[in-house]
């Protein structure tokens, strides 16, 4: 009866402030892989959910799939690693990315040193978004844990398999991350 109570008690603490309890005992039972991600047409949302496969094809690390324009600051800080994806726009990110990082650039100190990674779609072969998120990730003073996915056109087999892996990376570095000891 006591342990569904506290069951029961962390659960909203999850869905009021956003936290797992076991992060803030210190104890990480799964690491949070955040899949940020812009979407008009489905394309990058389809890479988003390869990503999201290939993290929760790792054991021990979950994906929490979020359009930007849903997502809160907060999202970001309690997650453990996150991936950043975004159409092409004329040669930048979508503007909507942007303001999320124009947002949460006063919390920067409070995500330093996550992992991170970055994928693109658009309707060109240019890679100019994707360099623009991975200047975000540069900025944020995040860790770059692999290549970025830039995808042409419809998301084809090809690019949801590099998108797989990728999530696959990324969630692996991220539980490397939580399991190092702490100084």
């Amino acid at each position: 009866m006591i342990v569904g109570c506290f069951a029961l008690f962390g659960f909203w603490v999850k869905i009021i402030l956003g936290i797992e309890l076991s992060m803030m005992c210190g104890e990480f039972d799964v690491v949070e892989v955040l899949i940020l991600y812009y979407s008009r047409t489905g394309r990058t949302e389809a890479l988003a959910k390869a990503i999201v496969e290939g993290v929760e094809s790792v054991e021990g690390a979950s994906a929490k799939a979020k359009r930007v324009d849903y997502a809160t600051v907060n999202d970001f800080i309690s997650c453990d690693a996150v991936a950043f994806g975004s159409p092409n726009y004329f040669s930048y990110m979508a503007g909507v990315m942007k303001d999320f990082f124009d947002k949460a650039l006063s919390m920067r100190e409070k995500v330093a040193g996550k992992p991170s990674v970055a994928f693109t779609s658009g309707g060109g072969s240019s890679n100019s978004a994707l360099l623009s998120l991975e200047r975000m990730i540069s900025s944020f003073r995040l860790e770059k844990v692999a290549d970025g996915i830039v995808s042409q056109g419809e998301p084809n087999e090809e690019n949801l398999k590099a998108c797989k892996k990728l999530g696959e990376t990324l969630a692996k570095r991220a539980l490397e991350r939580a399991e190092a000891p702490k100084d």
